[in-house]
């Protein structure tokens, strides 16, 4: 399975959201990184054939998807950042709600609801209401929704935003699971969400994709940038004013900072081994996350 955008670009008015976006996907987790307004929704939701691009297509095996219709919408599965629940419906109805719409027989709804409730560990949940739920639940509840119809392809974005640590950790392990015969999407500015799981990651910036690598490939390229020192505590403005400065701890009555720089920024500075939170700064310090 091959999953094309070709030179897509979209407009909201003046706004050029997305630039020319040219990939090539194939099965497995590709992580788009990048941060608030950097075009990943306006991606996504073409991927998802909710939005039509301003020019450019998207081919899937060679067949253009708008052409295609309701035959590529079947091999979807779509979890959007905000979704609306039926609060007063229990997981089990509102899946069967779903898969209704989704137009599985009777006979299939009830095979598949009991498969994702079980797959996303809901299934002993599943007589309660949804509105009853933590925000990790109901993110799984979605996650259920986008998998009823088998989709191969599955696009989720910004999933964990909101969630705790812990249930952060089993929504990325339940993607990891689901990926083997699937294109997942996964978009986030929250880097440990993709670090261990995405094959690729695509890095999105004003509406371009400006890296797509393996995310070793990605950290081997600012291998010789990352750096810590401790300095005291006036110190802090100094540096911050000089250097991209990410982490900040206090080391007893000093302070140690992690930071990017070209060149070693002072002569007790450490190397440090980078990680995609490094990566992140790289890209986008700048910008608004």
């Amino acid at each position: 399975m091959n999953l094309t955008i070709d030179a897509v670009s979209k407009r909201f008015g003046n706004k050029l959201a997305l630039d020319e976006v040219t990939l090539e996907l194939t099965t497995g987790v590709y992580g788009i990184l990048g941060s608030n307004g950097s075009g990943k929704t306006t991606l996504m939701r073409i991927l998802a054939s909710v939005m039509k691009p301003s020019s450019g297509a998207v081919y899937l095996d060679g067949k253009d998807i708008v052409k295609m219709d309701h035959q590529y919408r079947e091999l979807i599965g779509y979890l959007p950042q905000h979704v609306g629940l039926y609060e007063n419906f229990t997981a089990e109805k509102l899946l069967q709600y779903i898969a209704a719409l989704k137009g599985l027989s009777k006979e299939k709804t009830n095979e598949k609801v009991e498969e994702v409730l079980t797959l996303v560990g809901l299934f002993e949940e599943r007589k309660k209401k949804v509105g009853k739920f933590s925000g990790g639940m109901k993110r799984r509840v979605g996650i259920a929704q986008a998998l009823l119809n088998d989709p191969k392809i599955l696009i989720v974005d910004e999933p964990t935003a909101g969630l705790d640590p812990k249930e952060r950790i089993r929504f990325r392990n339940l993607l990891s699971t689901i990926s083997k015969d699937r294109i997942v999407l996964l978009s986030t500015h929250i880097v440990s969400d993709i670090e261990f799981i995405a094959k690729e990651i695509l890095v999105l910036k004003q509406g371009k994709v400006i890296s797509q690598e393996a995310p070793q490939t990605l950290l081997k390229g600012i291998e010789d940038k990352v750096w810590s020192v401790i300095v005291n505590e006036e110190e802090i403005p100094h540096y911050q004013e000089h250097f991209k400065v990410g982490n900040i701890n206090r080391v007893e009555n000093r302070v140690q900072l992690r930071m990017l720089s070209d060149t070693k920024p002072n002569e007790e500075a450490k190397k440090e081994v980078p990680n995609l939170e490094d990566l992140y700064l790289y890209y986008f310090d700048e910008e608004q996350l």
